[in-house]
């Protein structure tokens, strides 16, 4: 049985978030911020303090939207630098055509932040190895 964490999103996360302009200026430079996997279905990019990571099949199982989440729900995770990861809760999308593809096996390195890429999905930990795990069928936080 899959044990799911459900982390709620804090209004002072949404609020962060909103403030934190996702289009770049340059798609170069905001690109080598990211990556996207090879199933195209997973991509992350590290903006400020936040690793954060979409999945274009949405979260399977799907956590309950709170009250304080308007927005689209359960499209990802957002990981800070130095905290927990907490479902994400926007109204955009990080997606970028230019972001490289993370190979499975290969490991990512950003800002603090340390993703694998595997045929099983992503696993993403930040300096205090708070973080999650990532699939099409499953996920967890670690």
């Amino acid at each position: 049985m899959l044990k799911v964490n459900i982390i709620p999103l804090s209004v002072v996360a949404i609020a962060a978030l909103s403030a934190i302009p996702l289009q770049p200026a340059a798609a170069d430079e905001f690109s080598q911020n990211g990556f996207i996997m090879p199933s195209k279905n997973i991509y992350c990019v590290v903006y400020d303090e936040y690793l954060r990571c979409e999945i274009q099949s949405q979260l399977k199982p799907m956590p309950p939207q709170p009250a304080s989440c308007n927005l689209d729900w359960g499209n990802g995770f957002v990981l800070t630098k130095n905290g927990n990861t907490e479902v994400l809760c926007a109204g955009d999308t990080i997606y970028s055509p230019n972001f490289p593809v993370l190979q499975y096996g290969k490991l990512w390195t950003k800002a603090g932040f340390v993703c694998e890429s595997s045929t099983n999905g992503l696993t993403c930990i930040n300096s205090q190895g708070n973080g999650f795990f990532l699939s099409r069928e499953e996920w967890h936080i670690l």
